[in-house]
């Protein structure tokens, strides 16, 4: 098939395509419709305790170091556990917010042979996230002692609740653009689709292709407005005939 045979049946079936993209356009602005805002708010936290040496100095200990790393996984468990969220639900209670929720909310991360865990939370709040995150952070520092016998986390970097952030889920131009090129992509589908499943006959090609023989002649189609000039002009070489006959019987 030849580019002109491409466009001529992308012409013959256009409104398929537009249907398609226009479907695929308003489903994406459904969606959009839809669209709920979420903010993300992240604290940092250390896990470190660095011993003293003779001089009074904080030196870090390689094997302190290994051992902190390894409660790592123990202290991401310890953060969304009960006895964590409950203290932040009643600090906290303007929140409205039960301790599973909380819990949910929770995303916690920690980068691999690092001990920095990073507690981040995402709301359709900035400022309730970050509140939830700095007071999750805070209530696990204050209850680690007691629930490990051991004070080795501090706040590497708290979430700034006064920070003027931007939503970290707004794809809206992104999925109308998408929207648009699926659209067109289906829509191209659906066309070429059609004219293969179209076993009609069509074009002197398809007429010798069925009947195996050669095509002598056609007649193409006649639009009504041919018809009509053709009247047009069979009346009016009457009209001159008809003048001419009776000049000659005059004469």
């Amino acid at each position: 098939m030849e580019l002109k045979e491409y466009m001529s049946v992308i012409k013959k079936r256009w409104w398929v395509l537009a249907l398609t993209v226009l479907l695929c356009f308003a489903a994406a602005i459904a969606y959009n419709t839809k669209y709920q805002p979420l903010y993300k708010a992240s604290v940092d936290l250390i896990v470190n305790e660095p011993s003293i040496s003779s001089t009074g100095q904080a030196q870090v200990d390689s094997n302190s170091i290994e051992a902190n790393l390894k409660l790592i996984n123990t202290y991401k468990k310890i953060i969304t556990s009960d006895s964590i969220t409950k203290l932040v639900v009643e600090r906290h209670p303007e929140l409205n917010l039960t301790s599973t929720q909380i819990s949910d909310k929770l995303m916690i991360d920690s980068t691999q042979n690092t001990q920095v865990i990073n507690l981040a939370v995402q709301d359709s709040s900035y400022e309730r996230a970050a509140t939830i995150a700095n007071s999750t952070g805070n209530v696990f520092i204050s209850q680690i002692p007691e629930i490990m016998q051991v004070n080795n986390v501090s706040v590497l970097n708290a979430a700034d609740p006064n920070l003027s952030a931007e939503p970290v889920n707004d794809h809206r131009n992104m999925l109308i653009m998408l929207s648009l090129v699926v659209g067109l992509l289906l829509g191209f589908g659906v066309i070429f689709l059609l004219e293969y499943l179209d076993d009609s006959v069509k074009t002197e090609l398809d007429v010798e292709s069925a009947i195996g023989l050669p095509v002598l002649a056609r007649v193409d189609r006649i639009a009504k407005s041919d018809l009509k000039n053709q009247q047009t002009n069979d009346a009016g070489q009457q009209e001159e005939a008809t003048v001419l006959r009776t000049a000659n019987e005059q004469r």
